[in-house]
């Protein structure tokens, strides 16, 4: 894959990530150009390798290396009290063909409890378009569903939090949302 197309792909990836879907859309998100990225080989453990039977390419920046001059991303560190300094994020994507990607945000020492809606106020912030946000289920756990069929480019986002982390899936196709909270670490 050549370069142009990597920064495309991770561009992609921050935005399945929820990472200001609108930001991407006026191609104002980019990250660091280069080579994949490992910044937290022990975030990325917590992904799945394969999806739908195809392999995915796993990855994770610091949050140093963002470029981005999002306010819903700024908004939501500040509202957890913490910097770029403390923000990891891992994608695990395909490199054709498959409409789904997982990723991870870790935010080292956030509260658990205030993560998730964070997370959902940072995506609807960069979103033109309202956003539904409810309960739901996959893989005999709950999580929370932000986005009906089409709200967003790349289809639903599940997520879950875990400690310090939100681990998610956007896909539009449920069995592969299904398939991918049935990988992540419980």
């Amino acid at each position: 894959m050549n370069a142009r197309n990597s920064m495309v792909r991770r561009t992609l990836l921050l935005s399945a990530a929820g990472l200001l879907a609108a930001c991407l859309l006026t191609g104002g998100l980019a990250t660091a150009a280069g080579g994949g990225r490992h910044a937290d080989p022990a975030l990325e453990a917590l992904l799945p390798t394969t999806l739908g039977g195809v392999a995915l390419t796993v990855e994770s920046q610091a949050g140093p290396e963002l470029t981005t001059t999002s306010a819903p991303f700024d908004a939501f560190l500040a509202a957890l009290g913490k910097a770029r300094a403390d923000f990891t994020l891992a994608s695990a994507y395909a490199q054709k063909g498959l409409p789904a990607a997982v990723g991870a945000w870790r935010v080292r020492g956030a509260d658990p409890a205030r993560l998730m809606p964070g997370f959902r106020a940072a995506v609807q912030a960069s979103s033109a378009t309202p956003l539904t946000s409810a309960g739901d289920e996959l893989a005999g756990r709950p999580v929370t569903r932000i986005g009906d069929k089409g709200q967003l480019a790349q289809g639903t986002l599940y997520a879950i939090v875990r400690g310090d982390t939100i681990l998610f899936v956007q896909t539009t196709e449920k069995r592969l949302a299904e398939e991918a909270m049935s990988k992540l670490p419980r």
